[in-house]
Order: C-alpha cells, then structure tokens, then sequence
C-alpha cells in the first residue's frame, strides 16, 4: 500500500478531507496500518463535521459565492488576468483564461464588484446576494482608448507607467494579433502595426527575411537593424545569416557575425509564443541602451503563467504559400521568329510568355520537376500546444510548436520545431524569480540557391522566345528558350541552413521595501547554424548547354557558424515622496554585453564521383579553410532621476557612460545624456473641454550611438608563405586608434488625445535627428604601402519625420460594431556634411541616403532625317543643378535645368530619388457581427516616395524579349539605353508607389452552447489571406518590361535591386484555436 503525504489536503470548494491510496494487494502489516489509518481519518472528519455542523448558524447563513465571465465589450473575447474584487471585504482574485472568474465566502448583503485590468477602464457592479446563494455577474470591460497606466519596461530602469515617459512607445498585442490572423514570421506581425517601422523587402524565398529600419537609415556602413530583447536579454539581431545565396552584396559592417546570407534571425522565435512587443524608435528613447541603441529597440514579451488551474490551448493552421500571378507578374514577352538578334521586322515578332511555356514543357517531360506546374502551392502547416496555470507561488507557462512552411517551387521549404518554458517563483513578498528559456530547431532548403548567374526567376526574365522549340526546333535542344539554365539545372544546386538556438533568461526582482527595489537581469541567447552550398558533379555538358561552372567538377561550401550574445542588467530605484503631491524617483544601473561569432568554413572543389557530396570527397589541395573569430565587449553605467507631480507632470533626466571594445586606443569612453517631459493635462481639475476625455502632451532629448566595426581600431595581418616553408606576415588591413562611434541626437515631441468617451483616439510624433561622425571609409595613398582603407567618424546624416496612429469605433451595440484604425509615418534624410571625404556615386552632399542616381537625364533624341530606326542623334541632357544650400563644391545634382547636348554633360551624378519609402500608411477596418461572434477585417498599406530599382528588367531589355528593344524604333530610348548617354531610368528605376491589400480574413467563435459538450471552454475558426491584391500602383512597366513587384527587392538598407531573388508570395490560411 502506497499513501503519498502529497496527495493529502483540504479542498476548499468541497470543504473536506480528500486521501488517494493506492495499490491492490495489501499485506497483513499494511492491512493494519491502514486500519490505523482510517480509524485516525475517521475521528478526524466526525471531528471537523461536527465543528462544521455545530458552529453558528448566522456563520453559515452569511456564506454565499459571486461568479461570472470578464469580457471585452468590443470583441467579445474573454479576458485573462483582470482582477476582480470587493474592496470593503479585502476579498477578491484574478479570472482565467476564459475569462471567468469565483469568489468564494461572500457575506449576505449588497456590494460593489470591481473589475480592473491594465489597458481596460475600470467597471463597478452592485451585487446583492443572499444567504446560500450563488450569484451570476457578468462583466464587459471598455478597452482604455491610451493606456496611461500600462507598465512599459523597453526603455526604463525596471518598469514604469506609460503615463510618466516623455518618448513614444508603440505596443504590440501579439496574442491579440495571433488570435485572429495567420503569422508565420515578425514581418507579418509588425508590418502595417507600427508606425515608423518599414522592412526593406519582401521575399518570395522561403525561410529568408527582411531588415528592419526603424525612423529610417542614418548611417552609410552600419546596419539599420535596432537591438532586440527577448524577456529583458539581449539576443542575437542579424539579418544575413543563412549560407550565401543569391545576392553578393557587401554585408553591413556591424553584422560582424553574419554569413552574408539573407535570413532573418528574428523570424526564429514563435509568434504564438509572444504576449506583447514593445517598440522604442530613437535616441532620445534609447539613451539608457547606449552605444547601439541609435536605431532604436525592440522588446519581445513572451506569455507568462498565471495563477489557477491548467489551462490548455492548442491550435492548428493548415494553407498555402502561392505566386498569385506569375504569367502577369513576367508580362508580354516579344521575339523574333527569323532571328535572335536585333532589330526585328515587325512583321516577324510574335508573342509569348516563358511561364506560361515552361508548364508546357514540364506537362511535355522536357526536363524533370517535382510539381505539376513550375510553381505550386506550397503548403503551410503550424501546430501549437501550450499550458500555463500555478499557483500563488509558481506560476508556469509550457508550449511546443512545429511548423512547416513550403515555397512556390517544390523544394524550397522550411521547418521548425520550437518549445518554451516560462517559470516564476514568488520566494516572499520581496523577492521574485522570473525564467524564461526557448529552444529551436530547424532545417531550411532555399529556392533560389546559387550565389551568382541567375535563379529560376531570372532565366525566365531574360527568356529568348526564338529558341522555342514551337518556334526554332533544334536551335538550341536543351534550353528551349531559358536564358542560361534550366529549372532542373536550378533544382539540382542545394542550398540550407540547419539551425539550433537556445535562448534563456533568469529575471530577480527584489522589493526590498515600499521605497527600494532592484532587478537582475541575466541570460544568453546561442545559436548553432550548419550553412551548405552544394554543386553535385555533372559530367561535360554538350554543345548549347550553359551549366553553372561549379559543376564541371562539383564544389561544395560547408560552414558552421555560431552566434552567442551574453548579457547582465542591474538596475534599482529609490521611490520617495517628500511631500504628498511629489514623487521623486532615482535609479541608477549597470548594463554588460558580449557578442561572439565563430565560423569554421571550408570550400571543396573537384568531386570524386557524381555521388560526392561531403568536404573530404575534394582532394586535399583544391580545399580552402576560413577561420573567423570576432568577439565584442559593451558595458554601461547610468543613472536617472524622474520628478512626478500630482501622478500628472513628470520630469526625468538620465546619463549613461558607455565603453565599447571595438572603440579606438585613443578614444575615451562615450557620454549619452537624455531629458524628457510629459503633461497629463486632461486630469487637471480645470479641465473642462467635456470633448476631449483625455489628453497627454510629451516631448523627449537624447543621445545613443552605433559601435564602429569590431575590428575598425585593429591593424590586422595576413598570413603567407614564408621562406623554407615557413609563414610570414603582411598587413592586411588597417585600423584608427581614434575610431569611435556613430552619435545620433534627436528630439521629439507629441501628444496622446482621446475624445468622445474614447470613441476617437489617437497619437502624434515628430522628429529630427542629427546623425554625426558617421563612419566612412578612407582609402590610403598607395606610397604608404598599406592595402584597403581605414574607418573615420567623418559624415552626418539628418533624419526627420512624423508618426501617426488613430483609431476610431464608429458604432457598436450588442450585436453589431464596427471600427477603424490609421496609421501613418513620413521618414526623410540627408546627407549634411562630409568633412574631408571626396563624395562618391550616391555619397554626395544634399543627397538622401541610400539614393537612386543617374549620370545622364535624357530628354530627347532623333533619328536622322528618313531614318525610323539606328543610332540617334541630337541627344540632349538635363545637366542638373546643385543641391539646396550646396554652392561651391563637387557635389550631386538635382534634376529641372534646361536640356544641353548629352555629350556636354559632367561626371556629377544626377538624384533620380531616395531608395527608401517616405510615407506609409495603413487602413485597418474590423466589422464584428452576431453579438461579436463574429469579425470581418481587412488592412490596406500604401507606401511612397521610393524609387524602386528592378535591374532584372534592365537585362529583359538587353537579353531583347520586350518590343521596344526588338523593334529598335524609339530613338530616346535608343540613347540612352543601346547608346553610350546611359540613362538608368530607361534601364531600371521606377516609381515604386502602391496600395496592397495586406490581410484580408474572418474569425468566428463558437458559442458556449455547441461547444459545452466536447469539454472545451472556447473555440474559434479563422481564415486569413495575406498580400493577395495589388489595388494600385503607380508604374507597371518599364519601357515595356512589366514590373514584378514594388516590394521585390534585396537585402540591403535600401530593398534596391533584385537579381537573383523571387518575387513575393501570398498566402491563404485557416486556424483552428481551441482552450479548455
């Protein structure tokens, strides 16, 4: 016999003793212990019943219980964690994840129920119960339009009132936002949520992501990404990781430990995972993060335990990731039918489309292929499991989820298993411990897999239609009509990422009293990748066959990087009143962290047999072995004081000293200093405008920075071979012991209002920075004798801007409602100063920054007299004139001066536009029907101002499959195309303006009535498509070559060029959520 002391306890709703024995046989010895036992019990329970049954009968007469569910009055949802309770009586708990909520021990008579939750106003009901009664309350709370009282904890030392931060803070409810719509990565959770927030591209690559830009780019070398917190560590925040694919562009400098890939690393954690993201922009927010924080700070909160029983949930999304619209993304496509070369009588052109023709081959055998078309639907499958409950002293939060996310082309797919546990513990009253710890695991196959020479996107761009077999049989057998490759030829390369990532922290709070607590924070995020670029050994090809030269032997590249970010953050505030209106808070802190990257790669060439596909099948001498170490060290101290007055007015000011490893010998420790002001004016008693509810002006002043290169302060060296065999040294690459790094300045000002009860409400920022020593790099005289060049704190760029959010419910009732939401930002920058560097191609004074430029501006040309076709002449040139306030210095110019001849024009660049997005804006309506059971919603985003570069066009035109460069009949376009007066214009740039229907989709919850009998507690069904519809666009060709997408880009700070990449793709999905 078993009796486990554990199982042994008072259940408080049944109010009597409850023992599980277990076992089935029992021996003599056992038998009479357990008699003992049961006597002992069986005196005990008489005991405690007659207490119960003799006690006061008024005691018992007074016991009564209030139950009911907590629910938000515009969705209908149930709300977890709001605090429900009787004041009088000191009574009260919190509701669970259904929202419902039991007080227990009520005494008879009539009281006020209470129902607060942050980010909700606060509801009272009167209840009168009587004796013995149980007594149903419902509660629908009315969502606080500003949120005053929400701690925010991205940006401030431990946490504080939103109310009392003089900066803008955007906040993210992620798990309201997974609740409703599909999301497979952050892209999809914050595009169109944030204002400020723009990520540079969209990718139709499967497994890849975006860069993140927050208030723009104001550096020419370092990337724009902003530091990334998970649960108060600092993480891992590159977005070139992955094996080199498609795109050979410079990696930014401060993504030391990236492979030059273009995967996103932040795509690794789990959306469902995450409670809350918060968002802080700029300098004058990010003081306290110091060097690195100038491109501002992302804050992931993940979902935490809460008290009370085990609530599960568990979810299921099953879809698909498609090109809606390949054949009309490629356009009309024209060719010759009597030759390949140009020009073409018009009588002879015919047209086609090589997406079209392509599924035709692939329907004939013509080569092999793993779908029915060449790009399928490729399917889409997420599945969550999750628990959290506790109880008054640890409290838990356990999930695991798998998820597979198929491409267009059929082996392009990307797999990920994920789980998480969250543990707090509550020692006392004072101290707290809060872990948090993430696992990943997952493995990638990339669809466009080849570092240079085109991908499947770009040989059906640069076509030839003549080659056609329906057109030119035996004119080239094996291509058909590709440009360079067949699809197969594509499918062959492997390209993957196997990665594992650990991320974790341990958070102590500890209240040491009513005036002073501190917190540590610790943790690591690591990350382990296996990166390989696979070319298998194909034999000799015969004659017409364009195969990648990797394969006339068979190479492969093999790396293991590994990422490891270490942080420590103290911080402790002292709070005191020295009088009852003022509250005076002092906190100071300490901030350390250490980023390391190592990569073991090797490049094998010369496979032993078509079979090879390992490192060690590659003869000894035709390897190559790379070793890359880099390691950087941050620490901070600072120290803040914030001034309240009346909970209204707040004042604080901050200092923060940084040091920086990657910062020169001769560089002293950098110095951020930050004031902000914030005015709650509507909770003044003279307040009397009954229109405007609420009302909170603020302003914030601040410095933060971005580190130099970590080796920008090091002389490195080379190794060679010496004499006799032995190895020597060469310099290699030079460094500046007085490198420091990027300073930004910035101010900001604006007001949170909400008006007619909330109905109305809405946010406003402007600001301006000043980006100074911005990091160039200068090159040696070469009588130095030293190669490459050295980093200089030598430029600025200005960056300004505005931010705007509002959101409108313009009817509600019971059964039906329906809101709006906007957003917008305009974000612009330009180059000020250059100090001693001589401007080059987009580096010119008066320029945005990065920027589109051409060197010639045709505006008109000729054929000679009788001619309709041949070299033009009488091309003329609009030289530009100098940029505003630019006067007496070499510098770009800007275009509107009258035309002179072509041949006449200088070497100045001339600005064509910035290769940025300057204003976007967002349309979020939501239609909730059938008493919010129900929700229809959509969201629009426009953006503008971009000059868009698609350079696959360019060669479209010089590959000749497009009329105008067939026919050879428009003598501008002959200029400055095929002549020798270049005009990027007529090759590449465009206006990259347009509205997309972002997300389109319903999610329907089940009533309690038919869902009541499969036990669950709720259950929702919703459906979602994602950039299903382009509504607009501002240009659609280029001289006749259609235009993918304005989105379709590359991975640099400006999206600008898209060789080698795929156009984005559009998703259909539907999710099944079920808690109980």
């Amino acid at each position: 016999m078993m009796c486990d002391p554990s199982q042994l306890r008072l259940n408080p709703a049944l109010s009597r003793w409850r023992v599980r024995v277990e076992g089935s046989a029992l021996k003599t010895e056992d038998q009479q212990m357990y008699r003992r036992i049961r006597l002992r019990m069986t005196l005990t329970l008489g005991a405690l019943a007659a207490m119960l049954l003799f006690a006061p009968l008024d005691v018992a007469a007074q016991g009564g219980s209030i139950t009911g569910r907590v629910t938000d009055s515009q969705t209908g949802q149930a709300v977890a964690a709001a605090q429900v309770f009787i004041a009088e009586l000191d009574l009260g708990g919190l509701t669970r994840q259904n929202g419902s909520y039991l007080l227990l021990n009520v005494p008879i008579g009539t009281h006020t129920v209470t129902v607060q939750r942050i980010g909700y106003r606060t509801t009272t009901e009167s209840v009168t119960l009587g004796a013995g009664e149980t007594m149903a309350q419902n509660f629908e709370i009315t969502e606080e339009a500003l949120s005053l009282d929400e701690i925010i904890v991205t940006g401030t030392p431990g946490g504080t009132q939103k109310r009392a931060i003089g900066n803008v803070v955007t906040t993210v409810d992620a798990a309201a936002v997974t609740e409703r719509v599909a999301i497979a990565n952050m892209q999809d959770m914050l595009a169109g949520r944030t204002p400020g927030l723009q990520f540079t591209r969209l990718s139709g690559n499967v497994g890849t992501g975006s860069s993140i830009k927050i208030r723009g780019v104001g550096s020419f070398n370092l990337s724009s990404n902003p530091l990334i917190y998970v649960d108060g560590v600092r993480v891992n925040n590159q977005s070139r990781a992955g094996p080199m694919l498609g795109y050979r562009y410079a990696i930014m400098q401060d993504e030391a430990g990236s492979t030059g890939g273009e995967v996103s690393v932040l795509d690794d954690f789990n959306p469902e995972d995450i409670e809350s993201i918060e968002i802080i922009k700029g300098p004058a927010a990010a003081t306290l993060y110091g060097t690195e924080a100038s491109a501002g700070v992302i804050q992931i909160i993940t979902k935490k335990g809460r008290e009370g029983a085990p609530q599960f949930s568990a979810s299921v999304r099953q879809g698909v990731n498609y090109m809606s619209d390949p054949a009309g993304d490629l356009g009309t496509m024209y060719a010759c039918k009597t030759s390949s070369r140009t020009p073409c009588a018009e009588s002879d052109l015919f047209t086609y489309n090589m997406y079209d023709e392509a599924n035709r081959y692939i329907r004939e055998g013509a080569f092999p292929w793993g779908s029915e078309n060449l790009f399928r639907n490729g399917l889409s499958s997420s599945y969550d499991l999750g628990v959290r409950g506790g109880t008054s002293n640890i409290r838990y939060f356990l999930s695991t989820n798998y998820e597979d996310e198929g491409g267009a082309v059929w082996y392009n797919n990307d797999k990920t298993f994920r789980t998480r546990a969250n543990v707090s513990v509550v020692f006392s009253e004072s101290i707290t411990l809060d872990v948090s710890t993430g696992y990943v695991d997952g493995n990638t196959r990339f669809a466009t897999p080849v570092r240079s020479d085109g991908g499947i996107w770009q040989d059906l761009r640069w076509a030839n239609g003549y080659f056609l077999d329906t057109n030119a049989p035996g004119a080239n057998e094996r291509l058909y009509g590709f440009q360079e490759h067949l699809p197969s030829d594509v499918a062959n390369i492997t390209a993957t990422r196997d990665y594992t990532r650990f991320t974790g922290s341990a958070t102590v709070n500890h209240n040491f009293s009513s005036w002073l607590n501190q917190r540590v924070v610790v943790g690591i995020d690591k990350g382990w990748d296996t990166n390989q670029v696979l070319f298998p050994w194909n034999p000799a090809p015969p004659p017409n066959q364009a195969v990648y030269s990797e394969t006339v032997s068979g190479t492969i590249d093999y790396g293991n990087p590994m990422t490891e970010v270490q942080s420590l953050d103290y911080s402790a505030t002292i709070d005191y009143s020295p009088v009852g209106f003022l509250d005076l808070k002092t906190s100071f802190g300490a901030q350390y962290s250490m980023r390391r990257f190592e990569n073991l790669r090797t490049q094998g060439e010369g496979f032993a047999s078509p079979l090879s596909r390992s490192v060690n099948q590659t003869p000894v001498e035709r390897l190559t072995l790379t070793y890359d170490y880099i390691e950087n060290k941050s620490l901070g101290f600072y120290v803040q004081e914030q001034i309240g007055w009346n909970d209204r007015l707040f004042l604080t000011g901050a200092v923060r000293f940084d040091d920086n490893s990657a910062f020169g010998a001769d560089f002293e420790a950098q110095i951020y200093p930050k004031f902000s002001g914030t005015y709650v004016v509507s909770e003044e008693s003279f307040w009397n405008f009954d229109l405007i509810n609420s009302l909170r002006v603020r302003g914030a002043w601040g410095k933060a920075g971005r580190q130099p290169s970590v080796f920008a302060a090091t002389n490195l060296w080379g190794v060679i071979p010496g004499p006799g065999g032995t190895a020597a040294l060469r310099p290699s690459s030079p460094g500046n012991p007085d490198v420091g790094p990027e300073v930004s300045t910035e101010y900001e000002g604006g007001f949170d209002m909400a008006i007619m009860d909330d109905r109305i409400s809405g946010e406003f920022t402007f600001f301006r920075q000043q980006n100074k020593d911005a990091l160039l790099n200068a090159g040696f005289a070469p009588s130095l004798g030293l190669p490459g060049a050295v980093q200089s704190n030598v430029g600025q760029i200005d960056t300004w801007g505005w931010e705007a959010s509002l959101n409108t419910r313009v009817y509600e009732n019971d059964d039906f409602s329906f809101e709006i939401n906007f957003m917008g930002d305009h974000t612009n920058n330009e180059i000020v100063d250059l100090a001693t560097f001589a401007p080059t191609g987009g580096i010119q004074i008066g320029y945005p920054f990065p920027s589109a430029r051409t060197r010639y501006w045709v505006t008109g040309a000729e054929f000679p007299a009788g001619e309709t076709r041949g070299t033009p002449i009488n091309a003329m040139c609009d030289p530009g004139f100098p940029a505003e306030g630019v006067t007496g210095a070499a510098s770009g110019r800007r275009p509107g001066a009258t035309p002179i001849p072509c041949a006449d024009v200088g070497t100045d660049p001339i600005l064509i536009g910035p290769e940025f997005y300057t204003y976007i804006f967002s349309i979020q309506p939501t239609l909730s029907l059938l008493d919010n059971s129900l929700q229809l919603f959509a969201m629009a985003q426009g953006q503008f101002g971009r000059t868009a570069s698609e350079n696959a066009a360019e060669w479209g035109h010089i590959y000749n499959n497009t009329r105008i460069s067939q026919l050879e009949n428009n003598a501008l376009w002959q200029a400055a195309d095929r002549g020798r007066f270049t005009d990027n214009r007529t090759k590449r740039y465009y206006d990259g303006d347009f509205w997309k229907l972002r997300e389109l989709g319903a999610r329907y919850r089940f009533p309690a009535s038919l869902i009541g009998v499969t036990g669950a507690e709720s259950m929702s069904l919703a459906v979602s498509a994602r950039n299903v519809f382009t509504l607009w666009r501002a240009q659609t060709d280029i001289y006749g070559v259609q235009i993918s997408d304005p989105e379709y880009g590359a991975p640099t700070q400006g999206g600008g060029g898209n060789y080698w990449n795929m156009p984005p793709l559009a998703s259909l999905h539907m999710t099944l959520r079920v808690t109980f």
